[in-house]
């Protein structure tokens, strides 16, 4: 398949969404909060993976989902650790009149997961724990750790986690987060300001979930926040094979 494909048809509209949401902002206060993905629209570093819906099978293809995120960490592995060449991958799944609650939403983000886990031809990174309630658990695929972050069309407070009218999963190799933004005084500053820039781009403040992964504040609630700051993120359904080892990179 490709974008000239009849069955992409949707994919222009959802892309003049998202240049909207970084190229029509006057306020110099209310840019998009997080300075790195600023700095990668800029450069035109963004990486764009599209995912359609099977009619016929009632389900997004994943498998299209698998290939394209596995040739992006394995191109990924070249990266020079210069912060203006780091490239995130959006993952962006076909809008669909069936799938369109946060619930259905919660379901394609577990799904996309699982469906990586029982399909990786590689072993558990070493080291990372395989029950995302422990300190330190993060995805992991293709003998990568990866952070990802979720954006839907229902967060309407957290603008910030509302990229287009579609459901979307921001990837990035976690190492990347330890060279731009680890754990120390400077990587502390980063993360703050961005967070203040939340405080300001959003309809409600910061999430209470939004913690530092290297002091061992957990992960797995950071990737879908609820749309306000009262709820409770959604429960963990991923399963991981007896089977899947750990080995040490």
């Amino acid at each position: 398949m490709t974008l000239d494909d009849p069955s992409f048809g949707w994919v222009h509209g959802i892309l003049s969404q998202f240049q909207f949401r970084f190229d029509n902002i006057n306020d110099e206060s209310k840019k998009f909060p997080c300075v790195f993905a600023q700095n990668a629209y800029k450069r035109s570093n963004i990486k764009f993976l599209f995912i359609p819906f099977d009619q016929e099978q009632k389900q997004y293809r994943y498998d299209i989902m698998l290939q394209g995120i596995d040739r992006y960490l394995k191109d990924a592995l070249q990266w020079d650790q210069d912060v203006n060449t780091a490239e995130p991958l959006l993952t962006i799944f076909e809008p669909i009149n069936t799938i369109h609650s946060t619930s259905d939403y919660q379901a394609v983000f577990s799904q996309s997961l699982q469906y990586l886990i029982d399909h990786d031809t590689h072993d558990w990174v070493g080291g990372i724990p395989q029950d995302p309630s422990k300190d330190f658990w993060t995805m992991c695929f293709g003998g990568t750790q990866i952070f990802i972050n979720v954006s839907h069309p229902n967060n309407r407070n957290r603008l910030s986690r509302n990229l287009c009218g579609a459901l979307v999963l921001v990837i990035n190799p976690r190492e990347r987060f330890d060279v731009v933004a680890g754990s120390n005084k400077k990587g502390h500053l980063i993360r703050e300001q961005i967070r203040k820039n939340i405080d300001g781009y959003d309809l409600i403040p910061r999430s209470p979930y939004l913690g530092h992964y290297q002091d061992g504040e957990l992960e797995w609630p950071q990737y879908m926040l609820p749309d306000d700051n009262e709820s409770m993120p959604m429960a963990c359904p991923l399963h991981f094979p007896a089977f899947k080892r750990q080995h040490t990179r």
